[in-house]
């Protein structure tokens, strides 16, 4: 019932959607597309956001480690670019810069300083087989290269699944990263419909042509995994607003 509701909501003359939306109560489950591998814009920071957190966790880095930026760190859509060059910031401000604000600079920094390799073997230790880093955030020439960060709806859900239940790096850590989600700034999809008051732990990403929310809704009859991907869309303002009407879907379903 739920996927012919969503289904119904989506104009496939104008996108592509893929989607996976689990209640953790009672673990019903409405999906499609769920292993269709596309560009994964800014939903790569969540295994970025991990692996770092991971290297904290066994004492390789530290929260409070400072990172001077550099003119040529900067790149554009980004917080720290308007900001003075040299200044130094912590790990932690990097993290919740690259997930708050999606802010592409904090993203590279911290992608160089954990290594792209060991970000993408944390995916493949997760079992999220079909989602790779390939290229810094704002990388063009690799990009027109062929090189590309992709995922899956499913591997999405399952890095979700896994932080709900505590099981990503351990308790700790999963609550940290959760914690950091529910500050996100981007309220242009998920949010669109539902009450203001919902709380949401969520990262956001678009392209061009590109728009995909993954998240948590806290919900008093359940709480629930929303992933949403939308690609080839004709516009991102048709996209997002599609994502905030399937967000709205599935607020009321579970909701009944």
């Amino acid at each position: 019932m739920l996927q012919k509701l969503i289904l119904q909501a989506v104009d496939f003359k104008k996108m592509n959607c893929a989607f996976i939306i689990t209640n953790l109560r009672n673990g019903e489950s409405a999906s499609y597309n769920q292993e269709e591998r596309v560009p994964s814009a800014s939903l790569i920071k969540l295994p970025v956001m991990a692996e770092t957190v991971r290297q904290v966790k066994e004492g390789r880095l530290h929260l409070q480690d400072r990172v001077t930026v550099k003119a040529e760190d900067k790149v554009p859509f980004s917080i720290l670019t308007m900001l003075e060059t040299e200044n130094n910031y912590s790990l932690q401000d990097l993290l919740t810069l690259m997930i708050v604000q999606s802010d592409n600079t904090a993203a590279n920094i911290l992608i160089q300083r954990v290594g792209m390799a060991k970000i993408n073997d944390f995916c493949i230790d997760l079992k999220m087989r079909n989602t790779l880093l390939e290229r810094q955030m704002m990388d063009l020439n690799a990009r027109r290269a062929g090189r590309e960060n992709r995922t899956t709806a499913s591997d999405m859900a399952r890095f979700l699944e896994r932080l709900y239940q505590g099981e990503l790096i351990d308790k700790a850590s999963s609550t940290y990263m959760i914690e950091i989600m529910k500050k996100q700034l981007e309220n242009s999809m998920m949010r669109l419909y539902i009450p203001d008051e919902t709380v949401i732990a969520h990262k956001s990403g678009e392209l061009d042509g590109i728009a995909h929310e993954a998240g948590i809704v806290y919900h008093e009859k359940g709480d629930f995994l929303f992933v949403v991907l939308v690609w080839n869309a004709v516009t991102n303002n048709e996209a997002r607003q599609t994502i905030g009407q399937i967000s709205k879907i599935a607020y009321d379903y579970f909701s009944r």
